[in-house]
């Protein structure tokens, strides 16, 4: 019975979250691997190789030591899945400091709030409510290795609630994310650069629900970018990632993401972008829109996601806002 229970609740909560099935090798907590920030979900979900922003810590934290502010953070909302009904969302707070111009260090938390749940027998009886709760926190370092090489390692600790029926405990796990970046010029146009990323992340213990254990989503994301400033107030930038999620064993996938974003006369940005996902193994496949608007140093952005018309992830809205802190950044360098 309590085996039951347990692949029950979890079909429902990934389902709830990336609406693929579970089996006996499934992962949990799949939140993990939903983008949390509207910059990224407006490319298409790319951000392994993209210029730092207070994000990164999710993306790729080793971009961070070459951001030419000192830090920044933001905070941004997921509206996840509104055609399967209200209530799931994503709530997300993100940063990073640099502390040198050779070291950063990087935070972020993510609480995952899902539907109200009803558990029935089989004669249909509601034995129960109660509704989930899932969190994240991430602590990370990033320190420059060579001229244009970084690296990070960030620790994340999850904590996935499903509710106390029948003596269910709460489920916790410990992970890492690896992160590499390099950064060189490019001919193209002065001061245009290229970049290219790769991360491993979700990499740790197993999570537990009672006398069952399930592993993380981990993956390792592959990326590129190009950074193309054709004036101080007009830049573009284009991006590709390839992400292949190794973990859980026997419900492995390929994914990809491609997308631009150019920034108008420093104020305005506009985004678009295209995810291929594994229809054979639960994944749709979805275009992006974004735009954003930065006034000084504070900036939002709202991203929007166009996916079939039987696409339980079509009309996923995110709102991002956040600040950084140049101007400091600029006083302390004289």
């Amino acid at each position: 019975m309590k085996r039951i229970y347990i692949l029950f609740i979890l079909c429902i909560l990934s389902f709830c979250i990336c609406a693929q099935t579970l089996n006996n090798n499934s992962e949990a907590v799949p939140f993990l691997s939903i983008a949390p920030d509207a910059r990224s979900a407006g490319m298409g979900d790319v951000g392994t190789a993209l210029s730092p922003d207070a994000f990164s810590f999710w993306h790729n934290a080793a971009v961070t030591v070459f951001s030419e502010e000192q830090g920044a953070i933001a905070y941004s909302y997921t509206s996840w899945m509104r055609e399967w009904g209200a209530g799931c969302a994503l709530n997300s707070l993100g940063g990073f400091y640099k502390i040198d111009t050779k070291q950063s260090v990087v935070a972020g938390f993510r609480n995952f709030s899902h539907q109200d749940m009803e558990i029935s027998d089989e004669n249909g009886n509601i034995l129960g409510k109660f509704t989930p709760k899932d969190w994240a926190l991430d602590l990370g370092y990033s320190r420059l290795l060579i001229k244009d090489l970084s690296m990070s390692l960030s620790l994340r600790y999850i904590h996935s609630d499903m509710g106390s029926y029948n003596g269910a405990a709460a489920g916790n796990a410990v992970a890492f994310d690896l992160g590499f970046y390099y950064r060189r010029r490019a001919a193209l146009l002065d001061s245009a650069t290229w970049s290219v990323g790769v991360q491993v992340a979700n990499i740790g213990s197993k999570i537990k629900y009672l006398d069952t254990k399930y592993d993380l989503p981990g993956k390792l994301n592959i990326g590129g970018a190009i950074h193309l400033p054709f004036s101080q107030r007009h830049v573009l930038n284009c991006a590709l990632d390839l992400n292949y999620q190794m973990m859980p064993a026997g419900s492995s996938s390929f994914q990809a993401g491609i997308g631009a974003e150019y920034v108008c006369m420093k104020y305005a940005i506009i985004r678009g972008g295209y995810h291929f996902g594994d229809k054979d193994k639960g994944y749709d496949s979805y275009g992006t829109l974004g735009c954003g608007v930065r006034f000084y140093h504070i900036q939002g952005d709202f991203s929007y996601l166009l996916a079939k018309s039987d696409s339980l992830l079509k009309n996923t809205l995110r709102f991002t806002v956040g600040i950084d802190f140049g101007l400091f950044w600029k006083k302390a360098q004289g």
